[in-house]
C-alpha cells in the first residue's frame, strides 16, 4: 500500500469473532473440516447466519482465521513459557505445562490442528499458520537443548543431540495431542505431563533440577494469562459467566448481610437479596441471630416482605398464613387437615450459615471453607480499635440499581491511582497521604485528613469540625481506612463512624449497590456534624466513581479493551482478578468460550488444578 492518509477500518466486535471461532472449532471436531458450513457455525454459536456473514464473508476466511487463532493461541502460550525464566531446564518444564495446558490441549483443538495440518501441503495460506510457526518453535526448543549440552561440556555431540532431541520432544507432545483427539475419554494430561518430564530427565546431560519443581508448578498458571494479566472483556458481558459467578462465588463465599444493631431485639429482622437468592436474618427469642432462606416452604412466597422490620414472636407468611417460630420451625398451618401427610417438623425454614465478626453479620449459602474470623484475622486487631460491635445504625441502608458489571465496580474501587484526577474533594481531604497496600491478602487503603485549606465546602467544614476521638489510637484519629472483603464488599472506618458498601450482581450488566453506616452512641453535635459532612463527601465521590465505572462497561464492548496496562500502584486490581481466576479458572481465557461451554470448561480446569 502506498504511503498517505491512514485507512479507517471498521470497528469489529472482538468477542463476537472469538465466539464464532470457538463455534468453528466445535463444528470441525464434530463434523470434520469438509462438512463445515457457515450455517452450522451459526447454529453452534446460537447466532443467525447473517451475523456470521457480517464478520466472515466466506467459509474459507472463517477457516483461515480459526487456524490462525488456534496457532497464535499455542504460540502465545509457548512465548509465555520462554519468558518465565532464563534457565533452560525451567523453560523446558514451563513448555511442557504450556503445551499440555487443558485449555489448549483439548479434543476439539487437536482435531482442528490435525485437520488443517493435513491440508497444509495443498494450501499455501495454511502453511504459514501451521508449519512455519511449528518449525520456529522446534528451533527454539533445539536451542534450549544446545545450551544444556554446552553447559555439560558435551560440545562434540551437541549438534546431533540437540536436533534429534528437539524432534523427539515435539513427537512426544504430538502424541499427547493425538490421544486427546482420538481417546478423549481416557486422556490424562497430568500423567502425560509426568511422562514428558521423565523423558527430559532421562535425556538431558544433567537431568532436570528437581529442587525447582514445586516452585515451578506453583507459579505456572493453569491457563495463559491466569496470573499476570487483567480480565478480558468477555468476562464482564457474558450471561453464562454471570451464572457461574453466582454459583461459584456468591453462593460459596461469605456475604455481608448487615450489623447486629440492625436487629437488636427478639423478632427484629433484616433481609438481603443475592441474585435470585433471598435471605432472612432474624433474632430469636433467646436473642440469637439466625439466617434462613426467605422462602416459605409451602409455595415459595417471601416469609417477610420488607427489607427490615419487627415480626413479634412469629414469622407469618403473607400468602397463606403459614407460621414459623423465630428459630425457623414450622409452627402452624391454616386448614392443616386439607394437606395429606404434612409433617410440620420437616417443613421448617431452610437455614443458612451465619457468623458475626466484630458486630458484622455474614451469611453463606453453601457450607465449606474457612470461617469468617479466620479469613479476616489479619485485620482483626486494627478493626477492634473502632469498637464496631458497639456501634448503632445511623440510618436505613442505601440501595441503588446501576447498569454495569459488578467487577468493574471493584476495578475502580481497588486502586487510588485515579483519586487525584477523578476525586478533587478526596484529594483536598487527604492529599498525597493516600496509600493502597495489603494486610495478608486483604487490600487496605488509607488517607490521613490533613490541615490544609480546602475549596470544597464539605471538606473544609469537615476538617475544622472533626473532633478528637479519644478512644482511637492517635494515628487513627484523622485516618480514613478501607478494607476490601473478597469478593464484593468494602468495610470502612472514619474517626467518627464506620460503614460498608457492596456490590450484588443482578446480571452481567446490572448490579445492586448496598451501603450502610454506623456510629458509636453519642449526643455530640460535633460528631453528628462530622458524620453528615463525611457522608456529603462520600456521596460526591460515589457519583464520580459511577461515571468511571459506566465508562469501563462501555469499553468492554469495544475492539480495543485493554488487558495488561496497570501501574504498580494498581496492584489491588490485579490481585482482585487473580483471586477471581483462582475461584473460576475459566476467567483466565483471553477469548470467550463457545456458547454453552463455560461451565463444562471451568469444571475441567478446576479438576486439573486439584491434581
Amino acid at each position: 500500500m502506498s504511503s498517505g492518509a491512514p485507512v479507517r477500518m471498521p470497528r469489529l466486535n472482538v468477542d463476537r469473532r472469538a465466539q464464532l471461532i470457538e463455534a468453528t472449532i466445535d463444528v470441525v471436531y464434530r463434523d470434520g473440516l469438509s462438512r463445515l458450513t457457515l450455517a452450522k457455525v451459526a447454529q453452534q454459536a446460537g447466532l443467525s447466519t447473517s451475523i456470521v456473514n457480517f464478520y466472515f464473508k466466506t467459509k474459507e476466511q472463517l477457516l483461515l482465521e480459526t487456524l490462525n487463532a488456534v496457532s497464535q493461541e499455542y504460540e502465545a502460550a509457548v512465548n509465555q513459557a520462554f519468558a518465565r525464566s532464563p534457565d533452560p531446564t525451567r523453560t523446558l518444564r514451563a513448555l511442557v505445562d504450556a503445551m499440555l495446558d487443558p485449555v489448549l490441549c483439548t479434543p476439539a483443538r487437536a482435531a482442528v490442528w490435525y485437520a488443517f495440518m493435513g491440508e497444509s501441503q495443498a494450501r499455501g495460506d495454511y502453511i504459514g499458520a501451521v508449519r512455519v510457526r511449528e518449525l520456529a518453535i522446534r528451533q527454539r526448543v533445539e536451542t534450549l537443548f544446545t545450551t544444556l549440552f554446552q553447559d555439560a561440556d558435551d560440545a562434540q555431540s551437541k549438534p546431533i543431540h540437540s536436533a534429534a532431541l528437539a524432534r523427539a520432544f515435539d513427537a512426544l507432545i504430538d502424541s499427547v495431542w493425538e490421544q486427546s483427539m482420538l481417546e478423549p475419554d481416557t486422556i490424562d494430561l497430568a500423567a502425560a505431563r509426568k511422562t514428558c518430564l521423565d523423558y527430559l530427565q532421562s535425556v538431558l546431560p544433567l537431568g532436570l533440577d528437581k529442587s525447582d519443581e514445586s516452585d515451578q508448578d506453583a507459579s505456572m498458571p493453569i491457563v495463559e494469562g491466569a496470573g499476570d494479566s487483567m480480565l478480558s472483556a468477555w468476562t464482564y458481558t457474558s450471561n453464562e459467566l454471570h451464572e457461574l459467578e453466582m454459583s461459584e462465588l456468591f453462593r460459596r463465599e461469605w456475604m455481608l448481610a448487615g450489623h447486629v444493631s440492625d436487629a437488636p431485639r427478639p423478632g427484629d429482622y433484616l433481609t438481603l437479596e443475592v441474585g435470585p437468592e433471598r435471605v432472612l436474618v432474624v433474632r430469636d427469642d433467646k436473642e440469637t441471630l439466625r439466617a434462613f432462606h426467605n422462602v416459605c416452604r409451602h409455595r415459595g412466597s417471601r416469609v417477610v416482605p420488607k427489607s427490615q422490620g419487627h415480626c413479634g414472636h412469629v414469622l407469618r407468611c403473607p400468602f397463606h398464613g403459614w407460621t414459623y417460630s423465630l428459630d425457623g420451625r414450622l409452627k402452624s398451618v391454616p386448614r392443616r387437615q386439607t394437606f395429606e401427610n404434612l409433617e410440620l417438623s420437616e417443613q421448617g425454614l431452610v437455614p443458612l450459615e451465619l457468623e458475626v465478626w466484630q458486630g458484622l453479620i455474614f451469611i453463606r449459602f453453601e457450607p465449606g471453607g474457612e470461617p469468617v474470623a479466620k479469613q479476616l484475622h489479619a485485620i482483626e486487631e486494627r478493626v477492634a480499635n473502632y469498637r464496631l460491635a458497639d456501634m448503632v445504625s445511623l440510618g436505613e441502608a442505601s440501595v441503588s440499581e446501576v447498569r454495569y458489571n459488578w467487577k468493574f465496580f471493584h476495578d475502580v474501587d481497588n486502586e487510588g491511582y485515579h483519586v487525584p484526577s477523578a476525586h478533587p474533594a478526596l484529594q483536598e481531604l487527604y492529599g498525597r497521604s493516600y496509600r493502597d497496600d495489603f494486610i495478608g491478602n486483604i487490600p487496605v487503603s488509607t488517607g490521613t485528613v490533613d490541615d490544609q485549606p480546602a475549596s470544597a465546602w464539605s471538606v473544609a467544614r469537615y476538617k475544622s469540625l472533626l473532633p478528637d476521638m479519644a478512644h482511637l489510637p492517635k494515628e487513627a484519629r484523622r485516618l480514613w481506612l478501607y478494607f476490601g472483603i473478597f469478593p464484593n464488599a468494602i468495610i470502612y472506618f472514619y474517626p467518627e463512624k464506620a460503614g460498608y458498601y457492596m456490590s450484588l450482581p443482578c446480571g452481567p450488566d446490572q448490579t445492586r449497590v448496598v451501603s450502610r453506616e454506623y456510629g458509636l452512641p453519642s449526643n455530640s453535635r460535633e460528631i453528628r456534624a462530622a458524620q453528615y459532612l463525611s457522608s456529603r463527601i462520600d456521596t460526591l465521590t460515589s457519583r464520580e466513581d459511577d461515571a468511571l465505572v459506566r465508562w469501563l462497561q462501555e469499553a468492554a464492548g469495544t475492539s480495543v479493551f485493554p488487558l495488561d496496562n496497570l501501574a504498580d500502584i494498581e496492584a489491588g486490581v490485579l490481585q482482585f482478578h487473580q483471586r477471581l481466576k483462582e475461584k473460576i479458572p475459566v476467567m483466565s481465557r483471553r477469548c470467550a468460550p463457545a456458547a454453552k461451554s463455560i461451565m463444562d470448561l471451568n469444571d475441567r480446569l478446576k479438576a486439573m488444578t486439584a491434581r
